[in-house]
């Protein structure tokens, strides 16, 4: 039989040339060699071994060619089979957002039930994936928080605050206290066998009560080794006050006893700083809540503190730092955007 003549223009036999070596997908550039090579003269069998295809395939490539042009060689139409679980995905996908599966183990027993259809897991894997799920670790909010009563608070005086502190006409600070406890902080870490930290014994406790300047991320903060009481509470305004006066004050606090009491209220009307009482259980809007997850997160996870003093001076130091140093005012700016969470609904799961 005679070798099949397959007439390729100039400009396509160019263009194949620049498609094989700058086209994205791999697929188009193994069409385009196929041509490419087709336009040098090359025969079926030989293109066939230098692109180690089969001889059936160089043919399709080629009648795909004639037919539909060197623009039907570059389309890929290939969608392969579809999985019969797809028509059930307006079902699946409304049962697993009100109440998303732990596991592939779970969605496949709940895709059985609701379906009919058994899976392995690889498919069901792949199933969630294309229907857009991936595995994300859960959050938590406390359970007594009421999502419209902060989303008002958010938007009704937070920001409007935010934006008047970012215009330079009064400072706005957020208070908190922390309690930090010399014990093992488990973390993940990278390893080649299981890691475990030691536990220094007894239970040394260093409190911090700070307040974080919104815009410059400046921290104003005090230590103590005992309590925070509402005395501990006045120190730091009468410092905050005396840090920025010139502007209006605006601290964003929490409910807790010792900031809520009659001497901190009194105290703070005579220093002329407004307390702005945070929604009940909101401690995601607290901005300072995300300063204390970063020291968590920098200084006690996965570490082994020898002694109370090394604890408290390694948590000492690394806030003193904060105020000082370029690298940690660069990943503050970052964590302490002015980007809050809020939560339309929290979900309970169950099996």
């Amino acid at each position: 039989m005679p070798p099949r003549i397959v007439h390729i223009s100039e400009a396509d036999g160019t263009a194949a040339k620049y498609e094989f070596l700058n086209h994205p997908e791999p697929s188009v550039q193994k069409r385009m060699l196929c041509l490419r090579l087709k336009y040098r003269g090359y025969e079926n069998h030989a293109i066939a071994d230098i692109l180690e295809l089969s001889r059936n395939t160089i043919g399709n490539y080629l009648t795909l060619y004639e037919e539909s042009g060197f623009e039907g060689l570059k389309t890929l139409n290939y969608q392969g089979p579809k999985s019969k679980l797809d028509k059930h995905q307006p079902k699946v996908e409304a049962s697993f957002r009100q109440n998303p599966p732990r596991s592939v183990k779970e969605a496949r027993a709940r895709i059985k039930s609701l379906t009919g259809i058994k899976r392995s897991p690889t498919r069901v894997r792949a199933f969630l994936n294309r229907m857009g799920m991936k595995p994300l670790a859960t959050g938590q909010i406390p359970a007594k928080a009421d999502p419209l009563k902060q989303k008002q608070f958010h938007d009704q005086v937070l920001q409007p605050l935010l934006k008047k502190a970012q215009k330079g006409k009064c400072h706005v600070l957020f208070m908190d206290s922390a309690h930090f406890v010399l014990a093992a902080f488990v973390a993940m870490v990278w390893c080649f066998e299981r890691v475990f930290i030691k536990t220094a014994p007894g239970r040394f406790r260093l409190n911090v009560i700070g307040a974080i300047h919104a815009t410059s991320q400046k921290l104003t903060a005090l230590y103590n080794t005992t309590y925070i009481t509402a005395d501990t509470v006045v120190q730091l305004l009468e410092e905050i006050a005396r840090q920025y006066a010139g502007l209006p004050v605006y601290i964003i606090l929490d409910n807790a006893r010792y900031q809520h009491c009659k001497l901190v209220k009194k105290t703070a009307l005579k220093l002329n700083i407004i307390l702005v009482f945070l929604p009940p259980y909101s401690p995601n809007l607290n901005l300072i809540e995300r300063l204390w997850k970063f020291v968590k997160a920098e200084v006690c996870a996965a570490n082994y503190f020898q002694d109370a003093k090394t604890f408290q001076n390694s948590i000492i130091d690394f806030l003193s730092q904060l105020n000082r140093k370029k690298s940690m005012k660069k990943q503050l700016k970052t964590r302490l955007s002015l980007n809050f969470q809020l939560f339309s609904h929290a979900q309970n799961l169950t099996a």
